[in-house]
């Protein structure tokens, strides 16, 4: 955990991770990049499109590539895919270059939330399908459940307004960022 470095959000598509984001870093007054909006720019192609025309593994080979990219621009708020910790080399760029926040909520929260994009011209991930029914989100988040436990701390969306979930991202990281000072001087004393 670097606390002077990035604050990455990770978790499942639908707990909040963009716009959540996007007003923690206007609190914050910090850059936002949403990792999934600068695969899509740098590839001139959706995210179900590189997944069709090149496959799962080209489509984790441009995230990680764009992870260590953003791990040496320290000071931003970063929402990561949800697929974004499952690898190991992943996580550690994540750990070394910064603070890690797992936002989470329930498979039917995901499930309302993902469903109601649809008529907001959002794609769902290739992963979930079009419907992104319930059991296939709750079989997903259990598949990750290792992968997610590389967080720092956690924060559980379940009815929380982005306004008020960007304010827990703020106070998240000056709590993490403090307690590493202090250990940091402790082991410097």
């Amino acid at each position: 955990m670097d606390p002077s470095g990035n604050i990455y959000l990770i978790g499942f598509s639908g707990t909040g991770k963009s716009l959540s984001g996007i007003r923690a870093a206007e609190l914050l007054r910090l850059p936002f990049v949403d990792m999934d909006d600068l695969i899509e720019y740098r590839t001139k192609k959706s995210i179900p499109e590189i997944f069709e025309e090149d496959g799962e593994d080209e489509f984790r080979r441009i995230e990680t590539n764009i992870l260590r990219e953003l791990s040496e621009k320290p000071s931003r708020v970063v929402s990561t895919g949800g697929g974004v910790p499952v690898s190991e080399e992943n996580r550690q760029i994540m750990s070394a270059s910064g603070i890690i926040l797992l936002l989470t909520a329930t498979p039917k929260t995901i499930h309302q939330r993902l469903t109601s994009r649809q008529n907001s011209n959002r794609t769902l991930r290739p992963l979930l399908g079009d419907d992104a029914p319930e059991k296939r989100i709750a079989d997903l988040l259990a598949a990750r459940t290792e992968a997610y436990s590389c967080a720092d701390r956690s924060i559980n969306t379940d009815g929380l307004t982005h306004r008020k979930v960007a304010t827990e991202i703020g106070d998240a990281w000056r709590e993490l960022s403090a307690h590493s000072r202090q250990a940091n001087e402790a082991a410097n004393a």
